[in-house]
This record gives C-alpha cells, structure tokens and sequence, in this order.
C-alpha cells in the first residue's frame, strides 16, 4: 500500500492518464496552486484553472479528457504516487484551490446558480466566498458543511485538494458560471485575485 492510496488507486489514475486522447498539464507557478482533476469532462474546469493560474502567477494542474471520454475518477482516487506531474505539483505548492463542477443542488429552486466550496482550508474558502459574494452576488456561494453534500465536501484528505501543507479551497461550480461571457469572466478575475493574495501571504508578501 502507497502513503496516499496503495496499488488500486495508482492502477485506476495510471490507466487514465494513458488513455488515448487525455492530457496532462503541468506549470510550476507560485506557491499557490491552482487545478482541475476532471478537465473536459467538467465543461469549462480546465479552462477556468488555466486561465486563474496564468492571471496570478500560481502553479496549475489539469488532467483533461477527449469529448468522447466520460471517465469520473472520484479524487480522492488521484493518487500522487500514479503521476510524476500530479507528485511535482503538489511537492511545490503550499496550498490549492481545486476546480469542479457540477449540476447544482438536486431538488434546489436555485440549483443553476449555486456554488459549493469545500476543502480542508476553510479560511481559504471562507475568503473566498466573500469575494466571489462582491463579484458575482447573482449567484449562491455556500461554506456551511450542514449544507454541503457529503460527497461534494472535498474533505478526504487523500484529494490532492488537501494534501499540500496548507490544504486548499474545492470549488463546484454549476454550469452556467463555466460558459463563456460576463460571469465567467467576473469569476476567472475574482478566483485571481484570491490567489494573488494568497501567494503574497505564502511569500511574506512577494
């Protein structure tokens, strides 16, 4: 068994990261972190951690899937130990914020503009909830652990969302948040700013 998972983990992350068609990205950026484990698979996720971690100078990981790939690896299942890239990754960075998405709260009247965010750095998502709050106050951005699904609570601490020493923010985003215009923009600026200022807390202010 491996510190992060054992065999079975590592077989299920190797085995997607040699599929056809999927990719794995890489850039070593700022002590902060910024990701998405279900790149193509969660529209718009890839392309929204690319685009915070270029405006902020973090460190970025994405594993992104084909179109004609639907393969849902739960990430506490993103075993360190199946990716040089993934171990490079979280061995530089001090904390993260992690990129999802997902269909809303079942049965909520409000499902398509409520957000989750979870992760074992609950400073990390109380601030920045309080700044995608200011940004984009259209939409529901919700801490409380009461209220968040168990599933979608991002507290395993075999998630890499929680493995860097400072743990880190996940963010599950419905999907209209994920498409092109305004509001994705509003909040690729605001998820930009929070890293900012993170990297400046992690850098003692450089």
């Amino acid at each position: 068994m491996g510190a992060y998972g054992g065999s079975y983990t590592s077989f299920v992350l190797a085995e997607l990261l040699t599929t056809p068609g999927v990719e794995e990205r890489f850039v070593a950026g700022s002590p902060v972190g910024v990701c998405a484990l279900h790149g193509g698979l969660e529209q718009g996720t890839a392309e929204i951690a690319a685009a915070v971690a270029n405006a902020s100078g973090s460190s970025f990981y994405a594993v992104v899937q084909p179109d004609d790939l639907r393969w849902h690896i739960p990430s506490h299942q993103y075993n360190v130990e199946a990716s040089d890239s993934l171990s490079a990754f979280l061995a530089h960075v001090e904390l993260v914020i992690s990129v999802h998405g997902f269909g809303g709260l079942r049965g909520a009247d409000d499902r398509w503009v409520t957000s989750l965010l979870g992760g074992t750095n609950r400073a990390l998502a109380d601030e920045t909830a309080d700044a995608l709050r200011r940004a984009l106050p259209q939409y529901h951005w919700i801490t409380d652990m009461n209220v968040i699904p168990a599933h979608l609570r991002g507290m395993h601490p075999r998630n890499p969302v929680n493995i860097a020493p400072g743990g880190g923010v996940q963010i599950e985003l419905p999907p209209r948040v994920r498409r092109a215009g305004d509001d994705y923009n509003a909040l690729v600026t605001t998820l930009a700013a929070v890293a900012t200022s993170a990297r400046r807390r992690c850098t003692g202010g450089g």
